[in-house]
């Protein structure tokens, strides 16, 4: 007697699919958590600017009106109001039928300026994060144009990312939560076109994602191919220079070979590497 095995039970993957989601937020949402350098958010800049001004103003009427209480108190005989300066101690424990505004205005001061200090750091915090890169804003433009979408977005977010007939029609204060990897220019200029590379059949030697359903290609790759094309590079250049100054014969010539191989090698230590700026002249003068 055979037995039949039992089918598998599915797995996650075969479970779900951000596809599946409803459309709007939740499919929004989801596609995010698959592409995470598209977690594009607003900052709200003038909101929080606003909020700081008014924590800010509320403080300043505050911080005048305990430097007036601070005065009266000290120049009230009556009971310990006058020992309020000197000993902390009197203004806790003294009786509330006395007059305890000076503490009240005191406990008052502790929540507003601890609110007050949170929103600035916060704020602070918040201007550190760097614009999206455009690659990733264009791709959330397309996704929201897309059929998976279908422009169903009507709230008054709707137009937060811009779209991609006015991609640049979006509020100034867009931040991405996970931005790429900052590489020298070379290696930049290269992964936001290598998507045109992909187009032109290189797409054929990439597996599909399993999340996304579709081949992509991934910044990764594209370091790689650019770490070794610089290190060729950099390889030829001073091997270049040698056959140069040992082909001339002339003084003068050998001076312009010398300064024109400063030139070249300055240009690229500025667009194939991310050399500081004492870096390009410790590296030219050497």
């Amino acid at each position: 007697m055979i037995e039949k095995a039992e089918p598998a039970a599915p797995t996650f993957r075969d479970q779900w699919k951000w596809q599946d989601s409803p459309i709007g937020y939740p499919k929004l949402a989801e596609r995010i958590a698959v592409l995470p350098e598209t977690g594009i958010y607003r900052r709200f800049d003038a909101l929080n600017a606003r909020n700081l001004l008014y924590l800010q103003s509320e403080l300043c009427t505050l911080e005048n009106a305990i430097r007036e209480q601070e005065e009266r108190d000290q120049h009230d005989k009556r009971g310990n109001k006058s020992k309020y300066a000197t000993d902390h101690a009197c203004m806790l424990n003294d009786a509330p039928s006395v007059g305890r505004r000076q503490l009240n205005l005191v406990e008052t001061l502790r929540k507003k300026i601890s609110q007050y200090n949170k929103a600035l750091i916060q704020q602070s915090k918040l201007q550190r994060i760097h614009p999206p890169d455009r690659f990733d804003l264009s791709n959330v433009q397309a996704f929201l144009q897309s059929e998976h979408m279908k422009n169903d977005l009507v709230g008054e977010d709707s137009e937060t990312w811009g779209n991609p007939r006015d991609p640049d029609n979006h509020p100034p204060d867009l931040i991405g939560i996970k931005p790429r990897r900052k590489e020298d220019t070379f290696s930049r200029l290269v992964a936001e076109n290598a998507v045109h590379l992909f187009k032109c059949g290189l797409g054929r030697f990439t597996k599909k994602d399993r999340h996304l359903g579709r081949k992509v290609y991934y910044d990764t790759h594209v370091m790689k191919a650019t770490v070794v094309m610089t290190s060729i590079l950099a390889s030829l250049i001073p091997i270049a220079s040698i056959w140069v100054l040992v082909s001339l014969h002339s003084l003068k010539h050998k001076m312009i070979a010398i300064a024109a191989f400063n030139v070249l090698i300055s240009t690229c230590l500025t667009f194939f590497t991310d050399a500081r700026r004492t870096d390009v002249f410790a590296v030219t003068a050497a």
